[in-house]
């Protein structure tokens, strides 16, 4: 009986409804109770570290390349293109290679969940601040009730890059809508922009190939995405919106 119970608290460990297993055992499974929490909290402190010192690495690294590249724009010959042109890619793949790296030693962590409909509408929010000189319309639907397995920061980072490419894309609108299905998460972006042409949807997931140079970090984003939803077992397709734009449906495990 007192090893079903903790089998039981390790199932709802494994799909994010606890942190730790409940102390309250007989004395004979306490100690390995003690030391299976023990274990949990130190790979949470583990991880949290390894995310401080990604982000400190990021930003040691992103800001001297935006100094040079904004240097460069004074610089109106074709050396100053080669510049900037470089600094850019350089920084395209300190972002790719620092988020695998951060994401590589998260997914699948035992516990963790994040609310869908919190982190949806904060982004949201922040992105129609951001393009509020476009005044885009950002709706969203079917959120409440909807949870993620998986760390919070990944899924505000799959977001975050699916809502700001299509806010790039839009013409007026982008819709976000949630729903559960057999224990797995569908997350559907959409936008009324000009779309991805059928032939060409493959090529845009591959790694940090831009299909419009004139449009910041197009395509980058999507292949971030990708890695990370394979990483939870999870997978992106590409394919026509009902507006003739880019719909993007994420399949993630839910909690």
């Amino acid at each position: 009986r007192p090893l079903r119970t903790i089998q039981l608290a390790l199932s709802d460990i494994r799909q994010g409804k606890i942190g730790r297993l409940p102390e309250n055992n007989p004395l004979e499974v306490e100690p390995v109770v003690h030391e299976l929490n023990k274990l949990l909290d130190h790979n949470r402190t583990l991880l949290e570290r390894a995310r401080t010192q990604v982000g400190n690495l990021a930003h040691a690294l992103k800001n001297p390349l935006t100094v040079i590249r904004n240097e460069a724009k004074s610089i109106n010959n074709e050396h100053g293109h080669v510049i900037r042109t470089q600094t850019a890619a350089m920084t395209n793949s300190v972002d790719l290679y620092l988020s695998q790296a951060r994401i590589a030693g998260s997914a699948g962590l035992l516990s963790a969940r994040a609310d869908v409909k919190a982190i949806t509408e904060d982004l949201c929010f922040s992105m129609e601040r951001l393009y509020r000189e476009r005044a885009l319309h950002l709706q969203c639907s079917g959120l409440d009730g909807c949870w993620f397995r998986g760390e919070a920061q990944d899924l505000e980072e799959m977001l975050g890059n699916l809502l700001d490419n299509a806010c790039k894309w839009a013409r007026s609108r982008v819709r976000v809508r949630a729903e559960l299905r057999d224990e797995r998460l569908l997350i559907v972006v959409e936008d009324d922009g000009p779309g991805i042409p059928e032939q060409q949807r493959s090529e845009v997931l591959k790694r940090g190939l831009r299909l419009d140079e004139m449009v910041s970090g197009s395509g980058l984003g999507l292949n971030i995405v990708q890695d990370i939803a394979a990483l939870y077992r999870g997978s992106l397709t590409l394919s026509l919106s009902h507006d003739g734009g880019l719909r993007v449906t994420l399949n993630l495990p839910a909690a």
